[in-house]
């Protein structure tokens, strides 16, 4: 088993570390670049790249800090409604359809874009039924696409200006 690790370590050349390294850096960059645009209240302005960026990020960050409910309770559940059509944009549907399900929960709107009024709502599903989301979050723990490569995929379509390419 050695063997076979150590074989396979040594087909994995600096270089195309390097790149990874610099692929993740360029998709950090951007969502830091989208995320200094967001005041919280302009999200309708930002350009599409900048929703999706944003959308996709904070949703994984606070599904994987706690679940589909801690996302619903802070402020980027404010982005549950678009969050769905960031990832289709990406090509991560299998994530799409696991978001969809969970803002579903809502009703058929979903979850309110005004968080005092997406609180009553949450209090009220989860008095129903305190586990109301732990598939949603077992399904989206198991990463059925791979966000990071789907998102640097996406913004390789974009040039340094937030200009969609011919790519």
């Amino acid at each position: 088993m050695k063997k076979f690790i150590m074989k396979m370590l040594s087909m994995i050349s600096p270089r195309s570390l390097e790149i990874a390294d610099q692929e993740k850096t360029t998709l950090e960059d951007s969502v830091i670049c989208s995320q200094k645009k967001f005041d919280g209240f302009n999200f309708d302005l930002l350009a599409e790249k900048d929703r999706v960026l944003i959308s996709v990020w904070e949703l994984e960050a606070e599904i994987n800090n706690g679940g589909f409910d801690q996302y619903y309770f802070n402020s980027s559940g404010n982005l549950a409604h678009f969050a769905p059509l960031a990832l289709d944009l990406i090509g991560a549907s299998k994530m799409s359809d696991i978001v969809r399900r969970a803002n579903s929960v809502f009703g058929k709107a979903g979850p309110s874009q005004n968080w005092e009024t997406r609180q009553g709502q949450l209090e009220s599903a989860l008095s129903k039924d305190a586990g109301i989301f732990e598939q949603f979050d077992l399904e989206f723990y198991g990463y059925p696409d791979d966000l990071e490569v789907l998102l640097t995929r996406y913004i390789s379509n974009y040039d340094q200006n937030g200009f969609e390419t011919d790519g």
